[in-house]
C-alpha cells in the first residue's frame, strides 16, 4: 500500500488483537479483508505481497478463533481467486467475492463478473469446501445494471 507506514508485524498484531476481541464478544463469524489497502487496484494488478500478507494474517486469525466460529476472507478489490487460495491455505470456510455475476464500474475501474472463472479455479485447486458468498450488486458501483438486476431477481 503506497500510504502505509507500518510493518507487516503491526498488521498481524492488529488483526490478532481484533480477533481476540471478537471471540470474547461472542461473534458469529469473522471476515478478514484488506479494507485499508487503498487506493484499491483491480485484481489483475494485485501483487503477490497482498496475497502473502493476507495468507499470514488469515492463518494467525484462524489459529486464534475457535473452529466453531466460521472465518472468511475478502481481497479488495475483486481479488476473488486470491481469496480462494488464501482461504484454502489458511483453513478458512468462506470467501466474499465481488463482481461475481455482473460486471460493474467502481472507483478502481471496470470489473468483469467472475463466477465462471472463480468456480473453475476453486475446483482446480481442490478448494470445493470453501464457500463463496457474494453481493449480487456491489454497493459502490455505477451503471445501468440496476434494471437488469431487478428483472433477473423476478424469475
Amino acid at each position: 500500500t503506497p500510504f502505509y507506514k507500518g510493518s507487516i508485524q503491526k498488521i498481524l498484531d492488529i488483526a490478532c488483537r481484533d480477533a481476540e476481541k471478537y471471540v470474547t464478544s461472542n461473534i458469529d463469524g469473522v471476515l478478514i479483508e484488506n479494507m485499508n489497502d487503498v487506493p484499491y487496484v483491480q485484481a489483475k494488478h494485485l501483487g503477490p505481497e497482498t496475497t502473502a500478507v493476507m495468507s499470514l494474517v488469515c492463518g494467525e486469525v484462524r489459529r486464534l478463533v475457535p473452529s466453531s466460529i466460521p472465518c472468511g476472507v475478502q481481497v479488495l478489490a475483486g481479488g476473488n481467486k486470491e481469496a480462494v487460495a488464501i482461504a484454502h491455505a489458511s483453513g478458512l470456510q468462506f470467501v466474499r467475492a465481488e463482481g461475481y455475476v455482473f460486471s460493474h464500474v467502481a472507483d478502481e475501474g471496470f470489473t468483469d463478473s467472475s463466477a465462471g472463472e472463480l468456480l473453475r479455479y476453486r475446483r482446480h485447486v481442490g478448494a470445493d469446501n470453501v464457500l463463496v458468498f457474494t453481493d449480487i450488486k456491489k454497493k459502490h458501483r455505477s451503471g445501468q445494471l440496476h434494471n437488469i438486476i431487478r428483472e433477473k431477481i423476478m424469475f
